[in-house]
């Protein structure tokens, strides 16, 4: 198959990263990928090591880029186009337009976020009578879409993301107490973390006000971590000055560490005995599937991807989002009985590779690429 990979973002997180490796595995497989994105310096570099041939452009417009659709016709040239593949809802009518001018071509939308209002009105009635399927990475998410768009419910399906799990089997043996020296966090301390963008989206500060109790019981037994960049946007801006000032307040400095997000991301997933995911409604929750390669126990809120990923007291736990008592009720159940830690990161391992493989994931892609076909 000829396909296109379209995703004008120029953040890099779990979509961005999911774009990255479906162009590199469908390539693998022996199809023709061409990927569209606009300026990207992280992208643009993991297709160029993977050999995957981009075209980079900056948007003229967000909805209906008759432009930027002509240019990406002009790039292609005679190619015929089987699928286009996008990411984001904005970059579906030029999608749409791009297949138009193509002749060819079905449009296939990933949906990695939950439509926030109603789309029925003409533009999006247009928009889904020329979509061919819609992906959905979570059944709540699908149950989302249905409830908000005028899609059809036999053009959405569900497919979990995956991960790629060799990223993580090399990480397993690597000294822990070298890097937790060089990183200065505390040996024989039960680590408790969360890994993501610092944005007020994310809701680290809840994780402080639960260490703030937890501390109180357990004295010097505990170490809290948060790796990630602050997010360049209005709600991420200064919140990491927000956490590092609440953290002060609380007398909790001790108690605390804070990294950027770091290329060894792997490393700091491996150090921690506990993974938390404080959002209070996560689309999916990529960085749960890390946790859990790694073999960690992890809690997560009970709307949103979490529940979906989590099984609630195998490999760890659901907790209520608005209630910060029933998260430190469930961190003490993890915290005071290491062998309780141990086997539900078993339970996560075996979860992963059973459930988020991947290889697993990109081969039920292509299936529905075939079969819309």
């Amino acid at each position: 198959m000829n396909i296109l990979e379209l995703a004008f973002s120029p953040s890099w997180g779990g979509l961005e990263i999911l774009v990255g490796e479906f162009s590199k595995r469908f390539q693998q497989q022996g199809h023709n990928v061409i990927a569209v994105i606009e300026p990207n310096p992280r992208l643009e570099n993991v297709l160029k090591i993977n050999g995957i041939k981009y075209l980079v452009l900056k948007p003229f417009f967000k909805y209906v880029d008759f432009f930027s659709a002509w240019k990406i016709k002009k790039y292609i040239k005679d190619l015929k186009i089987d699928i286009i593949h996008t990411y984001l809802s904005k970059d579906l009518s030029t999608a749409i337009l791009l297949k138009k001018l193509l002749r060819s071509g079905k449009v296939i939308f990933t949906q990695q976020m939950d439509s926030r209002y109603n789309k029925k009105d003409l533009f999006h009635r247009w928009i889904y009578n020329n979509l061919d399927q819609v992906v959905s990475c979570t059944e709540d998410m699908k149950n989302n879409h249905v409830e908000h768009t005028l899609v059809r419910k036999d053009k959405i399906s569900v497919i979990y993301n995956g991960i790629d799990l060799s990223r993580f089997n090399k990480n397993r043996s690597f000294d822990r107490a070298v890097f937790r020296l060089e990183k200065n966090i505390p040996e024989n301390k039960t680590i408790i973390g969360t890994i993501g963008r610092i944005d007020r989206l994310k809701n680290q500060m809840l994780l402080i006000e639960a260490a703030y109790d937890l501390i109180k019981k357990y004295k010097n037994e505990l170490h809290f971590i948060f790796v990630g960049e602050e997010t360049d946007s209005v709600t991420g801006k200064g919140y990491r000055k927000e956490l590092e000032t609440k953290i002060e307040e609380k007398g909790l400095s001790s108690y605390f560490s804070i990294f950027d997000f770091s290329e060894q991301v792997e490393k700091y997933f491996s150090i921690l005995d506990i993974f938390v995911l404080t959002t209070p409604k996560e689309s999916f929750g990529f960085v749960l599937l890390e946790a859990m390669a790694l073999g960690k126990p992890v809690l997560g809120s009970n709307l949103g991807g979490p529940p979906e990923i989590i099984q609630d007291e195998i490999n760890g736990y659901i907790f209520n989002h608005e209630n910060m008592e029933d998260l430190c009720t469930k961190l003490s159940m993890l915290i005071s009985d290491k062998a309780h830690r141990d086997s539900m990161g078993k339970k996560s391992i075996e979860i992963v590779k059973n459930k988020f493989d991947l290889n697993k994931i990109i081969d039920e892609y292509l299936s529905t690429f075939e079969n819309i076909l």
